[in-house]
């Protein structure tokens, strides 16, 4: 089993597509101010959505979040120095978390919102 998709919210989602697709170079499919911003993410999907508009709606189950929540994508261990490098040249400060099989890399998107890249390694799925 994978991960189908998975979601974050933000208000701005021209800055959300700057940093997912500029910064950490997903794809972007399908995007459609003010509601969403659609991207791949390996095999499966990466969501933006503005809970200003999809909190609210009817014809599908309601999708938002107060405050930030966190997602993470898995890179390769030896690309871990990287990202590190690309995060902090585009302004986004990173801190690491050491975990009994790997570490993790973190920053936050331009909404709050907590990015982890680690290797799959770090839950035991190597």
């Amino acid at each position: 089993m994978e991960v189908l998709e998975t979601a974050v919210y933000a208000e701005d989602l021209e800055r959300a597509r700057a940093f997912y697709e500029g910064v950490l170079g997903l794809p972007c499919f399908q995007f459609k101010p003010p509601r969403h911003a659609f991207f791949r993410a390996g095999k499966g999907v990466f969501l933006v959505f503005n809970p200003h508009y999809t909190a609210k709606e009817e014809n599908l189950p309601p999708h938002g979040a107060q405050g930030s929540v966190h997602v993470a994508f898995k890179v390769a261990e030896e690309e871990l120095a990287y990202w590190a490098e690309r995060l902090q040249e585009a302004g986004f400060p990173v801190w690491w978390a050491d975990w009994p099989r790997g570490k993790s890399l973190y920053t936050r998107d331009p909404e709050g919102n907590l990015v982890e890249l680690a290797p799959a390694a770090i839950w035991g799925l190597e």
